[in-house]
């Protein structure tokens, strides 16, 4: 983009046409990127996923075909990234939900069943720690714990029992599950405390 061109779209952006998405994506790379970035780092809680959206978001806008106002290639951009956020932000949600099911089916089966001694050992090793950790535990918070996750009750059946309201069965699990990633993934005991809180 000549520097004539870069004057043109600048002083007039709502009407510009610009006339390849690849000169948008060269104007609003040089005069967006940060901020995009900045935006998505507010989002996503992480600068280098931030840095790799705002790149799919302008590689999208590349791929464009049709030329426009100079505001349209602007908000599809915007628009993409926050998309590409979200999924990103879902995905997040759903491996984590996957991670921590798994950190418990060991403890849950008894201590599991594999015909590798290497893997024995070491789901052995996991489900020990695993059961000293819950021990760190409130009381009220193991007895849900087990209740529902070790015993399979259902959040109802669970509530019912202990005469506590299934959000609370809900909150109870979720913070041992989480007070227990913490701790696999080496933060001190009070310090584990200090961030998670009923």
């Amino acid at each position: 983009m000549t520097d004539a061109d870069q004057r043109s779209v600048h002083c007039d952006e709502g009407a510009a046409s610009i006339e390849s998405s690849a000169q948008a994506a060269t104007y609003l790379f040089r005069e967006h990127n940060s901020a995009l970035v900045g935006y998505l780092t507010s989002r996503l809680q992480s600068a280098q996923e931030a840095k790799e959206v705002a790149q799919e978001a302008f590689a999208r806008l590349l791929q464009l075909r049709t030329p426009g106002p100079f505001s349209l290639f602007r908000a599809y951009l915007f628009k993409t990234a926050t998309n590409l956020a979200i999924d990103r932000l879902r995905h997040r949600t759903v491996r984590r939900h996957v991670e921590q099911r798994a950190m418990f089916e060991d403890l849950a089966a008894g201590r599991g069943e594999c015909d590798d001694p290497a893997k024995q050992l070491l789901a052995r090793e996991r489900t020990d720690e695993l059961l000293g950790y819950l021990q760190e535990l409130p009381p009220k918070c193991r007895q849900v714990f087990n209740l529902h996750r070790l015993d399979d009750l259902p959040q109802r059946e669970v509530a019912m029992r202990l005469g506590i309201s299934e959000r609370m069965v809900r909150r109870y699990v979720t913070y041992v599950m989480v007070y227990c990633r913490l701790r696999l993934d080496g933060m001190p005991v009070e310090q584990t405390r200090r961030e998670i809180s009923l």
